[in-house]
């Protein structure tokens, strides 16, 4: 069971026996958000990335893409002018193609450069982090990324703290905005890492930043009782839903997703399902 501090009234998460995670989560430790959504997509795709560490054959170039905005973006929040961080991602796009559909979404990156320099004039930041990494123990306290042992860990692409006790998280999302787009697992995770290593925090905000609408997403501040009382336990359950599909090998599950799959010139499945045969047939004219 997980119970807030009583006397701090400060993200903490004190987990009792019944919620410690099971040894069957712990073999696959240390978990993250895409691991989780990995397991629970393809238990073969696990494997392959987790298991074996297989080196990605073949990456889609929607992946690239949006590792150079990131790239651009953290570093134009480091402080570097927005056309010369732009022009270094750019240049490791390998085609034409990929470069134009950058340099549609990099239209997006001084317009939230501005924002964020709006948001700290307004709030009394002390710190921002970039590409942050944190990690927490089978008992939820905070450790080292790499650390052994680390139970649950991510990355922030940009964080700040504020006003002495607040804190903000923000996600680039370089896809499609859908409307009534939740915060997912992803962003739900991420915020119980930030509020249990942010020790001084007592509110907590999520936001996601859809690059290609120039738009920073927020939603409503997340108060101590909602991650202990609800995001903790979400993440172990996720956690041990992941353990339980992986735990019987590398099945496959085919689907619309292996079209962009990186492995999928190396998945048996995954070519069955891109390439069906087709059998003709021939038909006696009926006059």
């Amino acid at each position: 069971m997980v119970s807030a501090d009583p006397g701090a009234g400060k993200f903490s998460a004190v987990l009792g026996c019944g919620g410690l995670p099971s040894t069957r989560a712990l073999i696959h430790a240390p978990w993250s958000a895409s691991k989780v959504a990995t397991a629970l997509r393809c238990p073969r795709l696990f494997y392959f990335k987790y298991v074996e560490k297989l080196k990605e054959p073949e990456v889609m170039p929607e992946a690239r893409i949006g590792k150079a905005v990131h790239a651009a973006i953290e570093k134009v929040l480091q402080g570097a002018p927005v056309a010369e961080a732009a022009a270094l991602a750019r240049a490791d796009l390998p085609d034409d193609q990929e470069q134009a559909r950058f340099d549609q979404l990099g239209t997006g990156i001084g317009p939230f450069a501005e924002k964020i320099l709006q948001f700290r004039r307004r709030r009394r930041v002390q710190r921002q982090l970039v590409e942050y990494s944190l990690a927490v123990r089978e008992d939820m306290t905070s450790t080292q990324f790499y650390s052994g042992d680390a139970f649950y860990r991510g990355i922030l692409d940009v964080a700040y703290l504020y006003d002495e006790e607040s804190a903000a998280v923000i996600d680039h999302k370089t896809g499609i905005r859908y409307p009534g787009a939740r915060i997912d697992d992803q962003m739900e995770s991420y915020a119980v890492l930030a509020a249990l290593s942010f020790r001084n925090v007592r509110r907590l905000w999520l936001g996601i930043h859809w690059v290609a609408e120039r738009a920073v997403e927020w939603k409503p501040a997340i108060e101590p009782a909602e991650i202990n009382g609800r995001l903790v336990p979400g993440l172990l359950d996720n956690v041990e839903a992941a353990a339980l599909a992986v735990s019987d090998g590398p099945r496959t599950n085919p689907g619309y997703q292996c079209e962009r799959c990186g492995y999928r010139s190396v998945c048996p499945a995954s070519r069955e399902q891109r390439y069906e045969p087709v059998e003709y047939y021939e038909y006696e004219d009926d006059d």
